[in-house]
């Protein structure tokens, strides 16, 4: 800390992070809540500067993703490949061969004939860069030859596009994603670059495009736009969700004392339904020590969501150290994008805490109050009083408002 306080930075090599454990995984933090704790409590980040050290300072990297729930995807289509059909797009690179035979990412960018050139591991080139502290003042970072991947790059006749793609929906992003390929190309090329990143799960990609209006500002960049789009018509309404709720019964209560399972405590659905797509992706079998990396939570934060996933029988935790997909996740997955967000809601509402509360939610047209939600979760006895029904409660509305979200309005 001396340093950091001196100098504003400290440079570590790989070597002494390598006694305790690989370097790659005690630095590689893509979201602000993989930073390992010692250094968030600190208020440190990592990055980067060669194949062989990093720096660690108090930097800002981390840009927030904006709110998705407002976002109507536009419907595309995949045109009829044996060997790329829509059920199969839980990996990142068969998402982003989708994205591109579906002449989505031209589409989103307003290009004509994007062409894919350019991806993989390469190295950075040297270059120094401005960065922002948390202290609002900013630091000079020398980088030479550091390590970097890039998903996707490609190339029309107006543009150069460099694409981060993830299956799975985070809150936020480390920005080096982007900038250490901008800056590896800004000199390489004469042409406009245009960054993008890409979200996809559940059969939906969100496109943001970003920019850096300073090239040699780290902590200049800014969303230019984000637009949602996805396979097959998505057309859920109301109707539907309340007809999908009077067929189906109630089969549990969640009463603790006659269950297992523990209660929810995963408060992003999307990210339950990312981790079953992986799984499926990965043959249908995950060791638990995977998910963390996966989620890009903390252990035990991530292992609230196979326990979701298994709460609602889509997963299963019966073989210790791995987590599988059960035959209903198999069969939903088979499903087209309709037919199989309905099939999610109708597991939820055989839960009796769901049943009851999207009738107050149909009824009002609102959503219940957090106070409302933890009196009927204390009623069924699904969890204890105190800060855990608390903290659950935050679950059950968040997955309520994901129901709702498919909505389209009548």
């Amino acid at each position: 800390m001396d340093a950091i306080v001196r100098d504003g930075f400290y440079v570590i090599e790989a070597r002494d992070i390598k006694r305790y454990r690989e370097p790659r995984l005690m630095t590689k933090f893509d979201t602000s809540v993989n930073v390992a704790k010692p250094l968030r409590q600190r208020g440190l980040d990592v990055l980067p500067n060669s194949r062989h050290s990093y720096v660690i300072g108090s930097f800002n990297l981390y840009e927030p993703f904006p709110d998705l729930g407002s976002i109507k995807p536009t419907p595309i289509h995949l045109p009829d490949f044996e060997t790329l059909r829509v059920d199969d797009l839980t990996s990142e690179s068969n998402a982003i061969n989708a994205l591109i035979v579906s002449n989505t990412l031209e589409d989103f960018l307003g290009e004509e004939w994007l062409v894919e050139t350019f991806n993989g591991r390469m190295g950075t080139d040297n270059f120094d860069f401005d960065i922002a502290t948390r202290n609002n003042t900013f630091l000079n970072i020398d980088v030479h030859s550091a390590q970097l991947e890039i998903d996707g790059g490609f190339e029309s006749e107006r543009s150069v596009v460099i694409m981060e793609a993830k299956n799975v929906i985070h809150d936020d992003f480390n920005v080096r994603q982007l900038y250490f390929p901008f800056r590896k190309y800004l000199n390489a090329v004469t042409k406009p670059i245009r960054l993008v990143f890409s979200q996809f799960t559940n059969l939906t990609y969100y496109l943001h495009e970003y920019e850096f209006w300073d090239p040699q500002n780290f902590s200049s960049i800014r969303r230019v736009t984000t637009q949602a789009y996805s396979f097959e018509d998505m057309s859920i309404s109301w109707s539907d969700l309340h007809r999908t709720w009077e067929l189906t019964h109630v089969e549990t209560d969640d009463n603790q004392t006659n269950t297992s399972l523990p209660f929810i405590q995963a408060d992003r659905f999307d990210r339950v339904l990312a981790l079953v797509e992986h799984v499926n992706d990965e043959g249908g079998d995950m060791p638990t020590s995977d998910i963390a990396e996966f989620i890009g939570y903390v252990p035990r934060q991530a292992n609230y969501y196979p326990a979701a996933g298994e709460y609602l029988g889509l997963l299963s935790r019966e073989h210790r150290g791995h987590v599988t997909l059960t035959r209903i996740a198999k069969e939903i997955l088979n499903l087209r994008y309709r037919s199989r967000q309905l099939a999610y809601v109708e597991l939820m509402f055989r839960h009796e805490i769901f049943h009851r509360l999207f009738e107050v939610v149909y009824k009002s047209g609102t959503m219940p109050a957090k106070t409302d939600v933890i009196a009927v979760m204390l009623e069924l006895n699904v969890c204890n009083d105190g800060a855990t029904v608390a903290r659950r409660s935050t679950s059950v509305i968040s997955w309520l408002r994901w129901i709702v979200s498919l909505a389209d309005d009548e």
